[in-house]
């Protein structure tokens, strides 16, 4: 859980673990409570409560309440398969194979209810019109940007991976108002994209954020922010399956609208090179297409 996540980086005092501890067991059933009531349920007082909400950015605890029950709701919507946890011990290689094929269905479909078409349009506006893209991000995220950069080079888009720390910093710094950086943070408070979102900020570079459904700090750096299906514990799981799926889908959507501002031009392109330098030859008919 995200809440949860901002939760685990904050300092409380005794009494104050005993409020949280307390909400986290209640989730849902803390809609129809009072501050007092809280308050009175963990012998505590009801200023501590406000002090807990400030501590984790919140104005005051209407809004930290707020936040945290569409955060449950959310987590908690109808979903066959767990994004953390899609198969246990005892699951065989099939079951195996059908829940992950679900969870990557179930997540492409997230992904598409999270997206906003105003967000999607002034995204696809920036990198049209930047002369440079530069995407930065840790681990196997940076594979799947590799696979964008790829498909922006057919269509003649430079775009730069910057994944190492020392290679980022150099390109942040070399950066300007005609590049435009993609960020990708599943937590959004990745210490190492957030000092380059930073950085890039000061050098007034348009920045698009690819991130969690969280009021986090990297949207809030950016320009615009596409949210990554946020089902996800950042911690507890077998491995970054929902998540992965969920970037790959909002970069292909990206290059797809790209595509599609010049589509005949780019398709007549893709196809001529295509025959300039691909040998391959199938034996089925529908994938030889000579």
């Amino acid at each position: 859980m995200l809440i949860t996540h901002k939760i685990e980086k904050v300092h409380f005092s005794t009494s104050e673990a005993v409020i949280v501890k307390y909400i986290l067991e209640q989730g849902e059933k803390i809609r129809d409570m009072s501050v007092s009531y809280i308050a009175q349920q963990t012998y505590t007082s009801a200023p501590l409560l406000i002090r807990i909400a400030k501590k984790l950015g919140y104005s005051g605890w209407n809004a930290f309440k707020e936040d945290y029950l569409k955060e449950l709701e959310y987590l908690y919507s109808s979903q066959e398969v767990d994004a953390s946890i899609p198969f246990v011990v005892s699951d065989d290689f099939m079951t195996i194979a059908h829940n992950i094929s679900t969870l990557e269905t179930e997540t492409i479909q997230d992904t598409i209810s999270l997206l906003d078409h105003d967000h999607l349009y002034k995204a696809m506006r920036l990198l049209r019109d930047t002369e440079e893209i530069d995407i930065y991000g840790v681990s196997e995220k940076v594979l799947l940007a590799q696979l964008f950069a790829e498909k922006m080079f057919f269509i003649h888009k430079h775009t730069h991976i910057c994944s190492l720390p020392g290679d980022a910093k150099v390109q942040a710094a070399m950066s300007n108002q005609k590049h435009c950086a993609i960020l990708i943070s599943y937590s959004g408070q990745t210490e190492f994209v957030l000092r380059i979102a930073h950085m890039l900020k000061e050098k007034k570079t348009p920045m698009i954020a690819i991130t969690s459904i969280a009021d986090n700090e990297l949207s809030r750096l950016a320009d615009v922010a596409l949210r990554i299906s946020s089902r996800e514990m950042l911690h507890t799981k077998i491995g970054d399956f929902a998540s992965s799926t969920s970037v790959k889908c909002l970069l292909d959507i990206l290059y797809g609208c790209i595509f599609s501002l010049n589509y005949k031009k780019n398709l007549d392109e893709k196809i001529n090179i295509a025959k300039e330098i691909d040998d391959r030859i199938s034996g089925f008919e529908y994938i030889d297409e000579e």
